[in-house]
């Protein structure tokens, strides 16, 4: 086995060779390094060891590009390499970037959602913030108006700069090649592991093609990679706590990782990477008992506030811009609170009175987010009830519509009306009244029947006319709380939170998260519930709208407060409902579509575009010699450390302990990356497509990188690193080159590139029956 470090020279022994050289560099060292005392001490060959004879442990162990190299630097070589990745990575991304004239894929989704941040109105959408806005910036200098639909498949108008919207978001995908050369030299590898590493990250066609249009992909890959190059070049000044650096990487981190939480949830991953990493190295601090405590707790207040409180901070100024530039009724505020949209410019909630009386016309929303407004039509009906029972379903529904007006009436029946001579009477605290659906006439009712998904409960339905009522439809109101300035003595529309028990049995209305079947539109299931004495977020309810000619519009602005952190929780709350219900229709065949167990062995790539002979085809699909040798890299990395494992307990290891940290200290972040951006996706029910294995593919290709510069540091000649980097990197741009006519744009009949169809479920010249 290993005696030496894998991938890292012993620095130390170099130090004591060049005599008093200072330690810490303009650079910060290499992650993993426990001070030079055990990193100067040179060990005695393992058993497993391949040496050539004559040849000193230490010259072994010794690339020769870093011969007279401390690995620790990033000097002019590193910055020319650095600079000419770069330079390469933008072509690969930008030529011909404009060929395709046409909205492709997922351009309908994320142009359209840019261009609100133009014209300002507000949409719903299940990703965070930040890419979009970054869509949004680059479609604002490129001169865009925010007319444009981007209607999938709609050919670009003259007026619009589509080229240039596609650059701006592609060069962000740029950054990941140079971030993957700097992150790599940080872990510790040397140049020549290094450029082999970007190398990867740069000839792999799916990330390259994915960089190509309007997607939020390539700021999420972007800012994964930030926040990998942060924590790693923060690890490299453990030496050095509490130093300049240290702050400015610590920062930097904690900056990135809200970033790219900001752009997709994806990001929590790396988050959580970062967490599990920095759990270990304080844990690992405790546990040796030679830091004073105090200095431990420093420690401690560090992480917090720039591991957590610095993310959450930008994470939330994310939002806050996101709701500023967006100020506008649009066509996704009906998901936000009703105060929210009455601060909203245009919206039907701002337009309104807020007083409110008998005989008022008003719409219920509940404040448990994805229910919606109380919504009944004659057309919804429980299964277990005939027609001429006639008890129709009641459920909550999102968005604004005819049946989900209401009538508020007394005890009497007496219709009252919103006529302008009616006289007013406004709706106390502890008021009984009843509430007539206004399309039907009926009443909202409950009784002894059992609601659908809930058994112990009563259901909600409509039931009955003026000339058929009953005491189940009446309802005592208890007003809980009143936003406004206004006394909290009576009903006003969107301010006054209140809740609604039955007259009859004292159940309480409650909105539940529970959603109907078919029968029932789906809806979600409306109850009365006989715990009444809960004042949960399901129980309260407020009027959204209120329709009555004897009252004046009233300005919401000097009623209700915008409350930054409330609309935030509320959004991301309505993001989850919304993520979770994009799910897979196994009866329906899509091209793009796949599990992620099919996602590391490459099993079917994703087509972007139209098929036709005619059409510009794009393919998203990697180079299958580096994904596929990621892939084996990645599942046989805990069988690697499993097989130390067993050889150490039983004392057979030739693996100095410093040295074996040096290798885990690496190891442990790429092969972690790529599992929690991986594995989750087994637990996910929405449906899951091959762009959603990329960052994970980003830590494959780093580890894939390492692993091979180990191999050939343990059991080849000193100098074979860069023969064996030339013809891995050979192979693999010779891969890519084949299949580039799919990464940039196929306009010829695709038969002419059936040969690159190397596996039978890729479907580059054929359709599949199923995916």
């Amino acid at each position: 086995m290993p005696n030496s470090s894998a991938g890292i020279d012993n620095q130390g022994l170099r130090h004591r060779q060049h005599g008093a050289r200072n330690t810490q560099t303009a650079e910060p060292q290499t992650s993993g390094q426990n001070g030079e005392k055990g990193a100067a001490r040179e060990q005695p060959p393992g058993p497993d060891d391949t040496q050539h004879k004559g040849q000193k442990p230490a010259k072994h162990r010794r690339d020769a590009d870093d011969a007279a190299q401390d690995m620790s630097r990033f000097d002019a070589t590193d910055r020319m390499l650095s600079v000419a990745l770069t330079a390469v990575c933008l072509f690969t991304r930008l030529y011909q970037i404009g060929k395709r004239a046409t909205v492709t894929w997922d351009e309908t989704h994320f142009g359209k959602f840019g261009a609100h941040y133009i014209n300002g109105t507000f949409y719903h959408d299940v990703h965070p913030p930040l890419a979009k806005m970054l869509v949004g910036l680059g479609e604002y200098i490129s001169g865009h108006n925010g007319s444009f639909a981007y209607t999938s498949g709609a050919k670009y108008p003259a007026h619009i700069n589509y080229t240039f919207q596609r650059a701006f978001v592609a060069v962000m995908g740029v950054f990941i090649v140079p971030f993957a050369y700097r992150t790599c030299r940080f872990l510790s590898f040397g140049r020549a592991g290094a450029l082999m590493a970007a190398s990867f990250v740069l000839l792999d066609n799916a990330l390259c093609v994915i960089s190509r249009f309007i997607l939020l992909d390539p700021p999420l890959l972007c800012f994964t990679a930030m926040s990998l190059l942060g924590y790693a070049a923060f690890a490299a000044q453990k030496e050095r706590p509490f130093s300049q650096p240290w702050w400015s990487w610590l920062a930097f981190t904690g900056m990135a990782l809200g970033l790219v939480t900001s752009s997709k949830w994806v990001g929590l991953f790396i988050v959580a990477l970062v967490g599990l990493c920095t759990v270990e190295e304080l844990l690992t601090m405790y546990a040796d008992g030679k830091t004073p405590a105090m200095t431990q707790l420093k420690h401690w207040a560090a992480r917090i506030a720039c591991l957590i409180l610095v993310p959450l901070l930008v994470y939330i100024s994310c939002f806050e811009v996101h709701f500023a530039l967006l100020g506008s009724r649009g066509t996704g505020d009906y998901k936000m609170p009703s105060t929210f949209q009455a601060l909203q410019h245009r919206s039907v909630v701002a337009l309104q009175p807020h007083r409110v009386a008998f005989g008022s016309l008003v719409t219920l929303r509940s404040h448990k987010p994805g229910f919606g407004l109380i919504h009944t039509n004659t057309t919804l009906q429980f299964p277990d009830r005939s027609h001429a029972n006639e008890e129709w379903v009641a459920g909550g529904m999102g968005g604004k519509q005819k049946y989900n007006w209401w009538r508020v009436v007394s005890v009497n029946t007496t219709w009252e009306n919103d006529a302008p001579e009616s006289p007013v009477v406004h709706i106390a605290d502890n008021a009984i009244i009843r509430l007539a659906h206004n399309g039907t006439g009926h009443y909202l009712r409950t009784s002894h029947a059992q609601p659908h998904h809930i058994g112990w409960d009563r259901r909600m339905f409509v039931a009955g006319n003026e000339s058929s009522t009953s005491l189940w439809d009446l309802w005592r109101v208890r007003i809980v709380d009143e936003e406004s300035p206004r006394p909290r003595d009576q009903l006003y529309a969107v301010t006054t939170t209140f809740q609604l028990f039955n007259a009859v049995s004292g159940c309480l209305l409650q909105a539940t998260g529970a959603e109907l079947p078919p029968w029932g539109n789906k809806m979600s299931e409306l109850i009365c519930t006989n715990d009444n004495a809960t004042r949960s977020e399901s129980s309260l309810w407020n009027i959204e709208q209120v329709r009555d000619m004897r009252f004046k519009r009233a300005r919401f602005g000097s009623l209700v407060k915008r409350r930054l952190i409330r609309n935030v929780v509320w959004l991301n709350r309505e993001m989850a409902i919304s993520n979770n219900k994009l799910v897979a229709d196994p009866d329906r065949y899509k091209h793009t579509e796949s599990s992620p167990w099919t996602w590391p062995l490459l099993l079917y790539p994703m087509r972007l575009s139209a098929w036709s002979n005619s059409s510009i085809k794009y393919y998203e699909i990697g180079n299958p010699v580096t994904w596929w040798a990621s892939t084996v890299c990645c599942f046989l990395y805990p069988l690697q450390m499993l097989y130390w494992l067993v050889r150490w307990r039983r004392g057979v290891s030739s693996w100095n302990p410093h040295e074996f940290r040096k290798y885990w200290d690496t190891s442990k972040v790429l092969w972690g990356g790529w599992a929690l951006h991986y594995l989750p996706f087994f637990l996910m029910g929405r449906v899951t497509y091959i762009h959603h294995y990329l960052p994970a593919l980003y830590f494959a290709l780093l580890l894939l990188a390492f692993e091979i510069q180990c191999l050939v540091r343990w059991y080849l000649p000193p100098r074979a690193i860069w023969y064996v980097v030339t013809l891995v990197l050979m192979a693999t741009a010779y891969v890519s080159y084949m299949f580039l006519p799919l990464t940039f744009g196929c306009d010829k009949p695709i038969k002419e590139l059936a040969h690159l169809a190397w596996l039978p479920t890729w479907n580059i010249h054929r359709n599949l029956d199923s995916v």
